[in-house]
């Protein structure tokens, strides 16, 4: 049952997006990309908005309470797309909002999260007027940032409805695929129409038993099957997975970091690097 849901969503996940002309194919994701760059969360929430009622695609919000972020803010809001019925749900997420900086305002936040977040807008349009066999909701989630809250919000409010969830978390910033499905288990299914999508389109994936954290945990925290997605360098991909796994035995020099984690939550995670 489990691999039923799961596996034709993996197809979705790495079809072609909507046709267009070659350069409208690379030039229109970054026009979406770049207007996510905004003072603050809240202006980047309406301009996703903007995004997919430009493109006709109807979403709800989700309100909810959280604890104050850096710069005081203290409601969330995400954003949910709905395709197909049935009683149980594949939930396919990303976290919208950026860095909050102490001093006030964000980074730009183009690799963690946006080009994730435009590659859900793109993933709405393939499944607009698809005739699906089960429930799909796109989640834009809020406040990752500050704890997941977001996330934990989304699956309180309907977690006995969700059959397995995707998260997708840094992208824009290589072309290998690391993911994780966390330690509790109940994600063999998953894993395996991951992995069969990833032969099937010759692609790079490492899982990563210590995998980095993101709104995956408030699904993992539910016992929910789910695996978290993030799009790397190769070489980028080969020394995270040493070191998040290696442990004494990894080979890397004391201290190393790869270089996208001294890209992301700084001014340098902008357009450019996309």
């Amino acid at each position: 049952m489990m691999r039923s849901l799961a596996f034709p969503f993996f197809i979705l996940l790495f079809c072609a997006p909507p046709a267009r002309g070659a350069e409208d194919a690379v030039a229109e994701p970054l026009r979406d990309l770049a207007s996510l760059k905004q003072a603050t969360n809240p202006a980047r929430l309406r301009a996703l908005e903007k995004m997919l009622e430009a493109r006709g695609i109807p979403y709800e919000r989700q309100t909810f309470s959280s604890a104050a972020t850096p710069n005081g803010r203290t409601r969330g809001t995400n954003l949910i797309v709905t395709f197909g019925t049935g009683g149980r749900e594949i939930t396919l997420g990303a976290h919208y909002d950026a860095l909050e900086l102490p001093e006030g305002g964000l980074v730009d936040g183009m690799i963690d999260n946006g080009a994730s977040t435009i590659i859900l807008v793109r993933i709405a349009e393939a499944l607009r007027g698809t005739d699906l066999r089960h429930r799909v909701r796109i989640v834009f989630f809020d406040m990752e940032e500050t704890g997941f809250a977001g996330s934990q919000a989304y699956v309180a409010a309907g977690k006995s409805d969700i059959a397995a969830a995707v998260i997708l978390d840094i992208a824009g910033f290589g072309d290998s695929l690391g993911y994780g499905t966390g330690k509790s288990g109940n994600s063999a299914a998953i894993r395996k129409a991951l992995l069969a999508s990833c032969a099937e389109q010759l692609l790079t994936c490492l899982d990563s038993p210590n995998y980095p954290s993101s709104d995956d945990r408030s699904f993992q925290n539910a016992g929910i099957p789910v695996v978290s997605l993030g799009f790397f360098p190769r070489l980028t991909t080969i020394q995270t997975w040493l070191l998040l796994n290696g442990g004494a035995q990894s080979g890397l020099r004391e201290g190393f970091v790869p270089p996208v984690f001294k890209i992301i939550h700084t001014p340098e995670d902008n357009l450019g690097r996309i």
